[in-house]
């Protein structure tokens, strides 16, 4: 509280005012309140009030006079007093009762003032006395008196102290000279760390990482390696922190991705032993550059989300012998052959470098897994981009990936064209010893890889359309011929989807002589031994049919006919004559074997001759054999 906030510090009442009207107006007023006012305001009554006043004011002289007869010379100081009108008894009660009001404030503020000075001195007995107010303000002790003495510094002892003055600010300049060298040395340091963090972070960027903010770590950078359209779990831990060390490196914590470097290692197995076996790169180093840890930790993720998909789409695999056992994942191709699949951490590549890589069939295997990972990140994005027509649903949650399905098609499909090749080849080498002119030729469609100079801005990139291709279902064709007039080709489909498997279909030539010996199936043959059957049984017919024909055209006079199969001669002259053709197998290849049955006497004999591939055949020719039974002459030039 300020000294203009209240009264001034004195016990003297403040003055009444003068209570006479000051204007006419408040005059009048004052009249017309009384009882009547101005009309009941007469002379006689005028008269009358002033005579009642005179006679008051003369009774109260008396009474004075009496009373100052008593008292002495009281009377002397209320004779020169003027006359004053009757006062309100209210508004005289309201003005003692203000005075008493402001002598009241003034007295507490003058015991507040005492009070506090002397709390400096003694706090106990002044703090009873002073307002809590007061001291909530500004607290007990906080003003004092003292009182001054003459100063006894002398001359040497001012001299003294300003020495000491002196002494005490060069310490302080030497101390405050070395506070700003340390942190001049520490502003340096900070500086050149700092100027590193920012290198490396600038070269990150540069190098094509997307680097942010981190999202619960806001004065965080962070660099994003991972894959918009990977599997949420792995779109997450695909943000990393870069944290500054005390030297200024950047230090890539990928504590999300478990610390370890992994890789996915695939091994090719035959008969038990490893016959091909993925590379794995060596582990990277401590102080390799940023951008090359931020490529480690992509490289690892994309393998943990390769490895997570694998495992998924295997439980949709089990049809076709695939197997997830303990940490590895088996594919049995056939009955020696198996692929296996693994993640394991790059401190294992020493130990798996020392395996024998006699083949590139595992690393084929490796870089087709990870294209493909690739390209169904690719497809999803086209999926979420693209608009679609409004009848058609987009699909709702995780769709499992086609990684390893398109592995397993293209193995069944090279094992099919493998064992197709190996049964028709060894049937057309039998016939060939035969000395029949068989032939096969082998035919594969090649990948046209499209030139990506002249894609338009809405076509698919070249790999895409590579990738594609290779989706697509694996052909092959066999041209066989087992005799000139008798030809068919086979052609193998190997399916990707709905089932993993190969068809055979089989077309005849217009005109074809097998239209009416063996007519093919028109549908396809669901698998190998199918198409087995039918190659054994079509040759069989054609070389009866062959045979019969060959006989006809020499000038035969025995009445040759077929059996009800189509695959043996008889003659009908001689009931216990019979020549049979067929195709069996020999060492699990196809052999020509032709049988002929007689009877000579009261026994019947059997004598059976074999062309087949390999092993021991025949050295005559099958029309040399054929003219020795019936007695003609059918050799190759009488064909």
């Amino acid at each position: 509280m300020t000294a203009d906030d209240g009264p001034p510090l004195s016990l003297r009442p403040f003055p009444v005012a003068n209570q006479k009207p000051k204007t006419l107006a408040e005059f009048i007023a004052r009249v017309n309140a009384q009882p009547g006012g101005f009309r009941a305001t007469t002379k006689e009554k005028l008269e009358e009030e002033i005579c009642a006043n005179q006679s008051k004011d003369g009774a109260d002289d008396v009474e004075d006079m009496q009373m100052s007869d008593g008292e002495g010379d009281d009377s002397a100081s209320n004779e020169g007093e003027p006359e004053s009108s009757i006062k309100d008894p209210n508004q005289a009660r309201m003005e003692v009762l203000r005075d008493m009001d402001i002598m009241g404030n003034t007295a507490m503020l003058t015991l507040d003032f005492l009070s506090l000075l002397l709390s400096k001195y003694n706090p106990t007995h002044a703090s009873q006395t002073l307002s809590q107010q007061l001291r909530d303000m500004v607290g007990i002790g906080t003003i004092g008196a003292d009182k001054l003495y003459e100063s006894s510094m002398t001359e040497e002892k001012a001299k003294n102290q300003a020495e000491v003055a002196a002494g005490w600010t060069l310490m302080e300049t030497n101390k405050t000279r070395d506070a700003a060298e340390e942190a001049t040395a520490f502003l340096e340091k900070e500086m050149e760390a700092e100027g590193k963090y920012w290198d490396d972070v600038v070269s990150v960027q540069k190098a094509g990482w997307s680097v942010c903010r981190m999202p619960n770590e806001r004065h965080t950078l962070g660099v994003r390696f991972g894959f918009s359209e990977a599997a949420p779990e792995f779109r997450t831990n695909s943000l990393a922190p870069l944290r500054r060390a005390d030297d200024g490196s950047v230090q890539l914590d990928s504590g999300r991705l478990g610390g370890v470097s992994e890789r996915l290692l695939v091994t090719y197995e035959k008969d038990g032993q490893v016959v091909s076996r993925s590379s794995l790169p060596p582990p990277i180093s401590d102080d390799a550059p940023l951008e090359a840890r931020v490529l480690e930790a992509r490289n690892t993720i994309y393998s943990q989300e390769l490895w997570h998909e694998l495992t998924r789409e295997s439980r949709t695999l089990v049809a076709y012998d695939v197997r997830l056992e303990g940490s590895r994942l088996t594919c049995e191709v056939d009955s020696s052959t198996r692929i296996i699949v693994e993640l394991v951490p790059l401190e294992t590549s020493r130990a798996a470098d020392e395996q024998p890589r006699d083949g590139l069939v595992a690393e084929a295997i490796s870089l087709a897994l990870h294209i493909l990972l690739g390209h169904a990140h690719r497809t999803n994005e086209l999926v979420r981009t693209r608009p679609i027509p409004p009848y058609v649903s987009r699909p709702k949650g995780q769709q499992i990936h086609v990684l390893l399905r398109p592995i397993i098609a293209r193995t069944m499909h090279d094992r099919d064209i493998r064992e197709t090749t190996k049964y028709v080849g060894s049937l057309v080498q039998a016939l060939q010893k035969a000395g029949l002119p068989a032939s096969l030729v082998l035919s594969t469609p090649q990948v046209a890889i499209s030139d990506g100079s002249n894609r338009g801005p809405n076509q698919t990139s070249s790999a895409q359309t590579l990738v594609r291709t290779m989706l697509q279902p694996l052909d092959f064709t066999l041209a066989v011929t087992i005799l000139p007039t008798v030809s068919f080709t086979v052609q193998g489909r190997t399916h990707l989807s709905p089932v993993t498997a190969t068809y055979y279909h089989i077309t005849l030539p217009p005109e074809s002589p097998l239209e009416h010996i063996c007519k093919p199936y028109h549908d396809v043959y669901p698998d190998l031994q199918a198409l087995v059957d039918y190659l054994n049984t079509a040759t069989a017919r054609v070389l009866s049919e062959h045979i019969l024909s060959k006989l006809m055209a020499a000038g035969s006079t025995a009445d040759w006919t077929q059996d009800v199969k189509g695959t043996s001669i008889r003659n009908l002259d001689r009931q216990d004559f019979d020549l049979g053709f067929a195709i069996d197998k020999q060492d699990d290849k196809p052999a020509l074997i032709v049988r002929h049955a007689s009877e000579e006497g009261q026994k019947r004999s059997v004598k059976k001759w074999t062309w087949a591939a390999a092993g021991d055949s025949e050295g005559s020719s099958l029309h040399h054999v054929v003219g020795q039974i019936v007695g003609q002459d059918l050799s190759d030039g009488a064909m």
